[in-house]
């Protein structure tokens, strides 16, 4: 792998996708059997796909603020209360 190929940004992954492979990052570096290269890349590439996840997460808040409508049937933004029974 050359130095410009890890430098490239993450294709753009699904939520899941991209969370699942940060998980197993996550485990792999946490494991200490790569050499400090490899880590070093594995964070690089967590960094991105942290940074994607959390992109998604603020583009689905912004829609569900979007679609909530007022009790007169206006839309208007309200926090998400996940306590609600």
């Amino acid at each position: 792998m050359s130095a410009s190929d890890t430098k490239k940004p993450p294709t753009k992954l699904p939520f899941e996708t991209a969370y699942q492979e940060l998980e197993k990052l996550v485990r792999r570096m946490e494991s200490g059997e790569q050499t400090l290269d490899q880590s070093l890349e594995d964070f690089e590439r967590g960094v991105a796909l942290m940074k994607q996840c959390h992109q998604s997460l603020q583009a689905v808040e912004q829609k569900v603020e979007i679609l909530v409508k007022d009790n007169q049937g206006l839309f208007s933004t309200e926090e998400f209360d996940d306590d609600a029974d």
